[in-house]
């Protein structure tokens, strides 16, 4: 149904970072969709704790640099961004209203957006992912999690059989190990400093798990596997010293996937012991792409079709990682408690029905 013209003007609720670790909720007009857009209503969205915290913080380099479009350099000499600015990647929500011209979408379907948050989402039908008969709606955030996990599994191209370490066990870290159980890697070892990961890791699938620092994960993993070192290590926590722990932890010409956007410095990274003498290879995943070497078969729909799929397959997996909800209101608190790092704290969601 189209939008009726000469209808009285709605307003929505919008979260805006107005500065590093500030925010505020904002009303705001609500317009009107275009004919190939649509109007979604919210029902929840994720705070992504990688990504997102990085952009709240002020760390991305975004608010800093601008990236050239040809070279895909990061240039001084201004910014891609500004404060106040929205952002957010994780939206449930349901069709409200449909543009002029949209025929594939209805009303009231549940669909995924990858879009800021607030209690909605004004956006081209085609962006969005209709999520079908997904029991649960609330798992529908984890779509973008999903992808990034599965796009780092892709890259990392592991053999059946592998020995492989995940670094980093939060929601991400989480479904890499359950991928690397579906594919068959022989030993999975989780590296966590949280007790409630460590322990959501080994319900997954790890087959071992180990505390930074206190483990000398690179000593025990070598322990663990005949003194090789792993074949693949996923560095999913954007910590600069868990980069440096993860070189030292692969075997010789062994794998490290950096998926983590980091954000802070990285005065720990050592280049001259392990990463020169032991051939190391570093492979960025980003997920904006699939591994070329997978060929023309693949790509970003073919993966998100499959993601899909999981979405299902882990349902009772995904519920658990839910660990807060907070209303729109009170979306700070949120973002603190990921800030801050509190131990109990897996997944935050904005929850726009409280």
């Amino acid at each position: 149904m189209s939008a009726i013209s000469g209808a009285t003007p709605r307003s929505t609720r919008s979260l805006y970072f107005t500065g590093p670790r500030d925010l505020e909720i904002r009303e705001e007009p609500l317009r009107e969709p275009g004919p190939d857009e649509i109007v979604l209503a919210a029902i929840v969205s994720g705070i992504s704790a990688g990504t997102e915290l990085n952009v709240f913080r002020g760390l991305a380099p975004q608010w800093r640099q601008h990236m050239d479009p040809e070279t895909r350099l990061f240039l001084d000499g201004g910014s891609d961004w500004t404060w106040p600015a929205r952002y957010g990647y994780a939206m449930v929500g349901r069709v409200e209203r449909l543009g002029a011209a949209v025929t594939d979408r209805k009303e009231g379907e549940i669909v995924f957006a990858y879009a800021p948050h607030g209690a909605h989402a004004v956006l081209p039908a085609r962006a969005v992912v209709p999520l079908g008969d997904l029991a649960d709606p609330e798992t529908g955030i984890f779509f973008a999690n999903l992808n990034t996990a599965y796009n780092g599994v892709l890259d990392a191209h592991i053999p059946l059989g592998a020995d492989v370490v995940v670094s980093g066990l939060g929601v991400i870290g989480q479904m890499v190990v359950r991928f690397l159980k579906r594919s068959g890697a022989r030993t999975i070892i989780g590296v966590d400093g949280i007790d409630l990961r460590r322990d959501l890791a080994r319900a997954g699938g790890a087959d071992h798990v180990l505390v930074p620092g206190a483990d000398k994960v690179a000593e025990t993993v070598r322990s663990l596997t005949g003194g090789r070192g792993a074949d693949v290590v996923v560095e999913v926590s954007g910590a600069a010293p868990a980069l440096n722990e993860a070189i030292r932890t692969a075997g010789y010409n062994g794998t490290v996937v950096a998926m983590s956007w980091y954000g802070g410095t990285f005065e720990s990274l050592s280049l001259s012991g392990e990463f020169h003498h032991n051939r190391p290879r570093i492979i960025s995943s980003q997920v904006g792409n699939v591994n070329p070497f997978l060929g023309p078969l693949w790509s970003t729909a073919r993966r998100g079709a499959i993601v899909r799929e999981f979405m299902d397959a882990y349902a009772g997996d995904l519920k658990t990682f839910v660990t807060h909800r907070v209303p729109l209101a009170d979306a700070a608190r949120g973002y603190r408690l990921l800030d801050q790092g509190s131990p109990e704290v897996m997944q935050v969601l904005i929850d726009y029905r409280l």
